[in-house]
Protein backbone atom coordinates (compact mmCIF):
# COMPACT_ATOMS: atom_id res chain seq x y z
CA UNK A 1 0.00 0.00 0.00
CA UNK A 2 1.33 3.28 -0.99
CA UNK A 3 0.50 4.63 2.62
CA UNK A 4 1.89 1.83 4.68
CA UNK A 5 4.61 2.42 6.83
CA UNK A 6 8.06 2.21 5.04
CA UNK A 7 10.25 3.89 7.32
CA UNK A 8 11.20 5.51 11.20
CA UNK A 9 12.21 8.17 12.74
CA UNK A 10 13.20 7.87 16.69
CA UNK A 11 13.44 10.61 18.97
CA UNK A 12 16.46 10.04 21.38
CA UNK A 13 15.78 10.99 24.86
CA UNK A 14 12.71 9.13 26.80
CA UNK A 15 12.57 6.70 23.76
CA UNK A 16 15.80 4.91 23.26
CA UNK A 17 17.34 6.06 26.30
CA UNK A 18 16.22 8.25 29.57
CA UNK A 19 19.11 10.98 30.18
CA UNK A 20 16.41 13.08 31.93
CA UNK A 21 18.43 12.95 34.87
CA UNK A 22 21.69 13.51 33.19
CA UNK A 23 20.14 16.75 31.40
CA UNK A 24 18.73 17.78 34.42
CA UNK A 25 21.78 17.01 36.91
CA UNK A 26 24.03 19.29 34.10
CA UNK A 27 21.23 21.96 33.97
CA UNK A 28 21.27 22.79 37.75
CA UNK A 29 25.12 22.48 37.63
CA UNK A 30 25.47 25.10 35.06
CA UNK A 31 22.73 27.09 36.87
CA UNK A 32 23.91 26.80 40.33
CA UNK A 33 27.88 27.96 38.82
CA UNK A 34 26.01 30.96 37.33
CA UNK A 35 24.08 31.92 40.39
CA UNK A 36 20.78 31.04 38.36
CA UNK A 37 17.44 29.15 40.82
CA UNK A 38 16.61 26.10 38.00
CA UNK A 39 14.29 23.83 39.89
CA UNK A 40 13.64 20.43 38.99
CA UNK A 41 10.04 22.13 37.67
CA UNK A 42 11.91 24.70 35.51
CA UNK A 43 13.76 21.62 33.88
CA UNK A 44 10.61 19.70 33.36
CA UNK A 45 8.50 22.53 31.90
CA UNK A 46 11.04 22.95 29.01
CA UNK A 47 12.76 19.70 28.93
CA UNK A 48 12.66 18.10 25.28
CA UNK A 49 13.38 21.89 23.89
CA UNK A 50 16.29 23.21 22.18
CA UNK A 51 18.95 25.17 24.76
CA UNK A 52 18.33 28.32 22.67
CA UNK A 53 14.39 28.14 23.79
CA UNK A 54 15.04 27.17 27.22
CA UNK A 55 18.44 29.53 28.24
CA UNK A 56 17.01 32.88 27.48
CA UNK A 57 14.04 31.85 30.03
CA UNK A 58 16.28 31.79 32.35
CA UNK A 59 19.12 33.86 31.85
CA UNK A 60 18.11 37.93 30.50
CA UNK A 61 20.48 40.11 27.95
CA UNK A 62 22.85 37.70 26.55
CA UNK A 63 24.33 37.93 23.38
CA UNK A 64 24.48 35.44 20.60
CA UNK A 65 27.90 34.21 21.80
CA UNK A 66 27.12 34.23 25.57
CA UNK A 67 24.23 32.17 24.99
CA UNK A 68 26.09 29.75 22.31
CA UNK A 69 28.99 29.62 25.57
CA UNK A 70 26.24 28.31 28.58
CA UNK A 71 24.80 25.51 26.13
CA UNK A 72 28.20 24.38 24.99
CA UNK A 73 28.98 24.47 29.43
CA UNK A 74 25.91 22.45 29.83
CA UNK A 75 26.22 19.69 27.38
CA UNK A 76 29.98 19.43 28.34
CA UNK A 77 28.57 18.55 31.88
CA UNK A 78 25.96 16.56 30.41
CA UNK A 79 28.57 14.39 28.15
CA UNK A 80 30.49 14.02 31.43
CA UNK A 81 27.10 12.22 33.12
CA UNK A 82 25.73 10.16 30.06
CA UNK A 83 28.95 8.87 29.68
CA UNK A 84 28.92 6.92 32.79
CA UNK A 85 25.73 5.98 32.74
CA UNK A 86 24.24 5.31 29.06
CA UNK A 87 21.76 2.74 28.97
CA UNK A 88 19.45 1.71 26.28
CA UNK A 89 15.90 1.70 27.59
CA UNK A 90 13.47 -1.82 27.51
CA UNK A 91 12.72 -2.73 23.82
CA UNK A 92 14.28 -0.24 22.30
CA UNK A 93 17.56 -1.75 20.84
CA UNK A 94 15.03 -4.71 19.97
CA UNK A 95 12.63 -2.91 18.33
CA UNK A 96 15.74 -1.34 16.12
CA UNK A 97 16.97 -3.68 15.44
CA UNK A 98 13.95 -5.91 14.37
CA UNK A 99 12.65 -2.90 11.67
CA UNK A 100 16.48 -2.80 10.62
CA UNK A 101 16.33 -6.88 10.06
CA UNK A 102 12.56 -6.01 7.80
CA UNK A 103 14.69 -3.50 5.77
CA UNK A 104 12.85 -0.67 6.91
CA UNK A 105 14.96 2.74 7.03
CA UNK A 106 15.35 4.38 10.29
CA UNK A 107 16.42 7.95 11.02
CA UNK A 108 16.96 9.60 14.79
CA UNK A 109 15.82 12.96 15.06
CA UNK A 110 16.44 14.71 18.51
CA UNK A 111 16.39 18.39 20.05
CA UNK A 112 19.66 16.66 21.32
CA UNK A 113 23.23 18.35 20.18
CA UNK A 114 24.92 16.53 17.36
CA UNK A 115 27.63 15.96 19.65
CA UNK A 116 26.01 14.01 22.28
CA UNK A 117 24.00 12.55 19.51
CA UNK A 118 27.24 11.27 17.96
CA UNK A 119 28.03 10.00 21.27
CA UNK A 120 25.30 8.48 22.56
CA UNK A 121 25.59 6.39 18.85
CA UNK A 122 28.81 5.54 19.78
CA UNK A 123 27.82 3.98 23.01
CA UNK A 124 25.23 2.13 21.94
CA UNK A 125 26.21 1.25 18.40
CA UNK A 126 23.18 2.93 16.29
CA UNK A 127 25.28 3.41 13.15
CA UNK A 128 24.78 -0.31 12.80
CA UNK A 129 20.99 0.37 12.63
CA UNK A 130 20.40 4.33 11.68
CA UNK A 131 20.28 5.55 7.87
CA UNK A 132 20.73 9.30 9.06
CA UNK A 133 20.79 11.46 12.33
CA UNK A 134 19.30 15.10 12.49
CA UNK A 135 20.01 17.40 15.19
CA UNK A 136 17.59 19.84 16.35
CA UNK A 137 20.82 21.99 15.63
CA UNK A 138 20.60 21.72 11.76
CA UNK A 139 16.78 23.42 11.70
CA UNK A 140 15.23 26.80 11.88
CA UNK A 141 13.00 25.54 14.23
CA UNK A 142 12.51 23.01 17.13
CA UNK A 143 9.49 21.09 18.10
CA UNK A 144 6.71 21.02 17.99
CA UNK A 145 7.74 22.69 14.47
CA UNK A 146 8.04 19.78 11.81
CA UNK A 147 11.11 21.10 10.63
CA UNK A 148 13.08 18.31 11.99
CA UNK A 149 10.95 15.52 11.35
CA UNK A 150 10.40 16.98 7.64
CA UNK A 151 14.21 17.03 7.21
CA UNK A 152 14.81 13.18 8.46
CA UNK A 153 11.88 11.89 5.66
CA UNK A 154 14.23 14.06 3.29
CA UNK A 155 17.35 12.29 4.44
CA UNK A 156 15.58 8.70 4.28
CA UNK A 157 14.18 10.14 0.40
CA UNK A 158 10.84 9.11 1.92
CA UNK A 159 7.62 11.28 1.77
CA UNK A 160 6.35 11.85 5.52
CA UNK A 161 3.09 10.14 4.77
CA UNK A 162 4.63 6.67 4.96
CA UNK A 163 7.19 7.85 8.00
CA UNK A 164 6.26 6.48 11.48
CA UNK A 165 7.90 9.00 14.43
CA UNK A 166 8.50 7.66 17.84
CA UNK A 167 8.32 9.74 20.60
CA UNK A 168 7.90 10.36 24.41
CA UNK A 169 6.83 13.96 24.44
CA UNK A 170 4.04 16.17 23.23
CA UNK A 171 6.04 18.60 21.51
CA UNK A 172 7.13 16.00 19.46
CA UNK A 173 4.17 14.60 18.83
CA UNK A 174 2.44 17.96 18.35
CA UNK A 175 5.94 18.38 14.87
CA UNK A 176 5.23 14.61 13.96
CA UNK A 177 1.18 14.77 13.16
CA UNK A 178 2.03 18.46 12.31
CA UNK A 179 4.60 16.90 9.88
CA UNK A 180 1.61 14.87 8.39
CA UNK A 181 3.40 11.67 9.89
CA UNK A 182 2.18 9.02 12.41
CA UNK A 183 3.45 8.64 15.44
CA UNK A 184 3.81 6.58 18.51
CA UNK A 185 3.85 7.79 21.52
CA UNK A 186 5.81 6.32 24.57
CA UNK A 187 3.99 7.47 27.48
CA UNK A 188 5.79 5.60 30.40
CA UNK A 189 3.51 6.04 33.90
CA UNK A 190 2.16 9.48 32.11
CA UNK A 191 -1.48 9.79 30.77
CA UNK A 192 -1.23 12.83 29.15
CA UNK A 193 -4.06 14.22 26.50
CA UNK A 194 -1.14 15.20 23.97
CA UNK A 195 0.25 12.60 24.30
CA UNK A 196 -3.13 10.40 23.82
CA UNK A 197 -3.32 12.13 20.11
CA UNK A 198 -0.98 9.88 18.79
CA UNK A 199 -1.68 7.48 16.52
CA UNK A 200 -0.96 4.71 19.14
CA UNK A 201 0.15 5.24 22.82
CA UNK A 202 2.43 2.97 24.33
CA UNK A 203 3.69 2.33 28.36
CA UNK A 204 7.15 1.39 26.51
CA UNK A 205 8.50 -0.04 23.53
CA UNK A 206 8.49 -4.26 25.22
CA UNK A 207 4.65 -3.64 23.65
CA UNK A 208 6.08 -2.94 20.20
CA UNK A 209 7.51 -5.07 17.41
CA UNK A 210 7.86 -5.29 13.47
CA UNK A 211 4.29 -6.42 12.90
CA UNK A 212 2.18 -4.27 15.39
CA UNK A 213 4.59 -0.99 13.77
CA UNK A 214 4.10 -2.16 10.56
CA UNK A 215 -0.03 -2.46 11.01
CA UNK A 216 -0.49 0.92 11.91
CA UNK A 217 -3.52 2.60 9.94
CA UNK A 218 -2.96 5.49 7.36
CA UNK A 219 -4.76 9.03 9.07
CA UNK A 220 -8.21 9.25 7.45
Amino acid sequence: MANSIQAVIWDLDGVIIDSADEHRRAWQRLAREEGITFTDADFWATFGKRNDDIIPLHWKNLSKDQLQALADRKEFYFREFIRESVAPLPGSMELMRGLHEAGFPQALATSTPRENIQLIKDLLHLDHYLSALVSGESVAHGKPAPDIFLKAAGELHMPPPVCLVIEDAVAGVQAALAAGMRCISVAGNRDLPGLRVADLMVKDLTELNVERVSNIPARA
